[in-house]
């Protein structure tokens, strides 16, 4: 599972404190996002019960997600208890191809889901882990 999602949603609650508007809902997006990496990765460890049904729509969830969050970060929400990095702004290149990169590592567990293929299913979910590392390690700003 990705420590980045654990970590994001662990310091959620904290980060929400004071933020409005599309900061306050792209941190909700990203909270429920890893909520969810949390439930299917606990049901690909064992941690609880495998439930295809369950896990396709978690999938799904994400990826809808994914879809709408690279659009939570118009020019002028820099500010307002963002944690972001200037970056999001300053490279809006950049940060397009990741979102987009995410986005399309985010397909692929739909799709394993959807066929209840449990192997294929984590070997896609450690793709996205991996993704949504990267990401947030290029986009969100250290904690000190």
């Amino acid at each position: 599972m990705s420590l980045a999602f654990v970590f994001l949603a662990a310091g959620a609650a904290t980060a929400h404190e004071g933020a409005t508007g599309v900061v306050a809902q792209r941190m909700d997006v990203m909270k429920q996002m890893g909520q969810h990496m949390k439930a299917l990765g606990a049901m690909l460890a064992g941690k609880s019960a495998f439930d295809q049904g369950t896990a396709k729509q978690l999938a799904e969830s994400m990826h809808h997600h994914c879809e709408h969050v690279a659009h939570m970060f118009p020019p002028g929400s820099d500010g307002h208890h963002t944690e972001a990095t200037p970056a999001v702004w300053t490279n809006r290149t950049e940060f397009g191809a990741s979102m987009r990169r995410l986005d399309a590592a985010v397909e692929e567990p739909v799709a394993a889901a959807a066929s209840g293929d449990k192997a294929q299913l984590a070997a896609e979910f450690k793709a996205v882990g991996q993704e949504c590392s990267s990401c947030l390690d290029n986009v969100r700003q250290k904690k000190k």
